[in-house]
């Protein structure tokens, strides 16, 4: 019985010395600390909130840029294409029509090389 009540004197104390430690009213010494750290917290805070405003800032004007970017490699594009159309049909249409062209394309395909072309009767002399 004398060790139960030793054992329960032993918690009484040390619960007693929680109380103390934990007592706002008697702990004046750490209240200065704890505003430090309100205020470190407080200003950490704000850091954050300004990094990721910024950090949105950024992400949306990395959009547009990719939209610009795309939008100029589509332009550069177009006008290469019309470009290159406008130098082909320059550089065929020498006043001969498509039918006109594809004849002349059909009869020098005829022509062999090392071939002799048969001549017209007016041409062979007697």
């Amino acid at each position: 019985m004398k060790q139960m009540e030793e054992r329960y004197k032993k918690y009484l104390e040390k619960a007693k010395s929680v109380i103390r430690t934990l007592d706002p009213k008697q702990n004046q010494g750490s209240a200065p600390e704890v505003q430090a750290l309100k205020n470190q917290l407080h200003e950490r805070e704000r850091i954050i909130h300004s990094l990721e405003k910024e950090c949105d800032k950024t992400k949306s004007q990395r959009d547009q840029e990719e939209k610009l970017i795309v939008s100029a490699w589509y332009n550069m594009g177009m006008a290469l294409q019309k470009k290159a159309a406008e130098d082909r049909l320059a550089s065929t249409g020498s006043g001969q029509s498509f039918l006109a062209r594809q004849r002349q394309a059909t009869n020098t395909r005829r022509v062999y090389p090392g071939h002799v072309q048969p001549t017209a009767a007016s041409d062979v002399k007697a």
